[in-house]
């Protein structure tokens, strides 16, 4: 302890010095810790925002061959999802049935696409949390031929409460249809990237697309733990197979096949038509692969930036300590004269630098806390487009890491005693008589 007391006061001893020091260290930690959280917070806001966009955490899509060998998307085997959610040993917050079909809404002389969801209420019971109905009632979508159409969308069509719109689609087999539909709500945007979405019941979506009012294009599964998805996924993937018929993996098609899983209207000729419907499971990962790479690669650059920042930082303390070995060439004479051991003067530098290290550390820390705490309070709700990925509800809340912290904590103090360990041997080394006589 006395050692310890003795580097302490060196280290105040030397202010200017010390200072420069652990201001180098405080910076490399204070960027490296709001650059992991940055990164976090953009990945964390992605999932979430992909998560409510596509309606859950894993997803199962269906593809059927017509009589004339095209492939609909559409899911004509319900007791082979029922059996294989049933096998699932995780638990599930709620299992979405839905379709979807980009339509013209035509009112008046004015048009507007609009993708709309096919919903079933009943199964849904988070969906009238999420959707703000500002106008009519959200539950009377369920009457059939009636749609909630985003207020935005109403607005730029002209469209009130309980007019009558003209819906134009593709059908499941690329014809067009037309109906009329009554707006029995309107709702706050729900779009995710500044798309907008309305919601019509299941039955209307499929008569758009000329299914069965009993089969769906997609099941979409919302996981109590997201962690779980690729196990939910893998376990899916082999009932399906077992069961029924499951889609093959192409190695090329990477994240695109997710994107197409969830795409309504793709229409491909089937040289080899199969029976039934062919399933295909994917989760958000799958989804994201594509824009999470590029969060990655941003976590990548952090860490590359930190490790030049620390490398010039140890490389100053090195410098230093060497400088601080030839001011206390005298001290360390009287030291080892008056009995200390060879290993109490290589003691005194390491606990220098790892005075130095702390100070620097915890300093860095605290800033970050502060930029961490400046940066949420910033508000983001007018960003659009692709930006609004990046935020959750016009927010972007960053979290630290302790994992990361920790390990950036403990990197920086193993380099800090590396850069001093060589000057320290060098004091350690120094015969007390030579060292007297050199300095005087």
């Amino acid at each position: 302890m006395t050692w310890f007391k003795l580097a302490f006061r060196n280290v105040f001893r030397q202010k200017k010095r010390s200072f420069l020091l652990a201001s180098a260290i405080a910076f490399g930690m204070l960027s490296i810790t709001l650059l992991n959280s940055l990164t976090g917070a953009m990945g964390n806001a992605i999932k979430t925002n992909f998560s409510a966009a596509l309606g859950g955490h894993v997803y199962i899509s269906g593809q059927v061959v017509s009589p004339k060998g095209y492939s609909t998307s559409r899911i004509n085997q319900s007791q082979v999802i029922d059996q294989a959610i049933a096998s699932l040993d995780v638990l599930l917050v709620e299992t979405k049935r839905r379709s979807s079909v980009r339509a013209q809404f035509v009112f008046g002389s004015k048009t507007d696409s609009i993708q709309v969801q096919g919903v079933q209420l009943a199964n849904e019971t988070l969906l009238e949390k999420k959707v703000r109905v500002i106008r009519g009632d959200l539950n009377a979508i369920e009457q059939g031929n009636s749609v909630a159409l985003p207020m935005n969308k109403a607005r730029q069509m002209g469209v009130s409460l309980g007019d009558t719109v003209l819906v134009k689609g593709a059908t499941a087999s690329g014809q067009q249809n037309l109906l009329q539909w009554q707006v029995v709500a309107l709702i706050a945007d729900q779009g995710s990237f500044g798309r907008s979405s309305a919601y019509a019941s299941l039955k209307s979506v499929n008569a758009m697309l000329n299914i069965e009012p009993t089969e769906y294009q997609r099941v979409n599964l919302v996981l109590e733990d997201m962690q779980q998805m690729h196990k939910v996924t893998e376990q899916l993937k082999q009932q399906f197979s077992q069961l029924a018929s499951l889609k093959p993996v192409v190695e090329d098609e990477g994240g695109m096949r997710a994107m197409r899983g969830m795409m309504s209207g793709s229409r491909t000729f089937i040289d080899e038509p199969w029976q039934g419907t062919q399933f295909d499971v994917t989760n958000l990962d799958d989804v994201t692969e594509s824009v999470m790479s590029v969060v990655n690669g941003l976590d990548w650059v952090a860490k590359i930036i930190f490790a030049i920042m620390l490398v010039i930082t140890l490389v100053g303390i090195s410098n230093s300590y060497r400088m601080v070995l030839l001011e206390r060439v005298a001290e360390i004479g009287n030291m080892r004269a008056m009995g200390a051991q060879a290993s109490n003067v290589f003691r005194l530098f390491i606990y220098e630098a790892i005075i130095l290290a702390v100070l620097g550390t915890v300093s860095g820390l605290v800033l970050a806390e502060i930029g961490i705490l400046a940066i949420e309070s910033l508000s983001f709700e007018g960003s659009r487009g692709p930006a609004r990925m990046f935020t959750v509800a016009g927010q972007l809340p960053l979290t630290a890491s302790l994992s990361s912290i920790a390990a950036t904590s403990g990197l920086i103090l193993i380099m800090c005693v590396l850069a001093a360990y060589f000057p320290a041997r060098s004091a350690a080394k120094l015969d007390p008589a030579e060292a007297l006589r050199t300095a005087t």
